[in-house]
């Protein structure tokens, strides 16, 4: 059997429309680049579908696999405790499993993004458009 895999893009949230609003975009380019995989988005406070919500979301979908990927720099409260118990991973492992349409389905947790080359790239794009 071959893993049809859903990532579960994770946003903070806010009560502003443009942090959801970019949460999104970046999830709709994952979709358009990689429509093989089922992409989700949900939020950890101020804006909807909830983390909890977007997991569930997945109901129906037939995958076998979840990569809660979180869209936030660096390691936080939200990303070391609060998303984790959203999800209810294991603390030891980062690891867990939902149960959707009947079937265990595991979730693995994916780093923040880091310092990256790509995100110093963007950094230094932004900086030529402001001059």
């Amino acid at each position: 059997m071959s893993e049809k895999i859903g990532f579960l893009v994770i946003g903070h949230g806010s009560k502003l429309p443009y942090n959801k609003q970019a949460v999104t975009e970046i999830a709709n380019m994952i979709t358009e680049n990689h429509p093989e995989y089922v992409v989700k988005v949900g939020f950890v406070e101020h804006s909807e579908p909830k983390v909890k919500e977007a997991l569930m979301s997945f109901e129906g979908t037939g995958v076998t696999k979840i990569s809660a990927t979180p869209v936030f720099l660096a390691s936080g409260v939200h990303l070391t405790e609060d998303i984790p118990d959203f999800l209810d991973l294991d603390p030891e492992t980062n690891q867990g499993e939902v149960e959707l349409d009947g079937k265990k389905v595991r979730i693995v947790y994916a780093k923040p993004l880091g310092s990256d080359r790509l995100i110093a790239d963007l950094i230094f794009k932004r900086v030529q458009e402001a001059l």
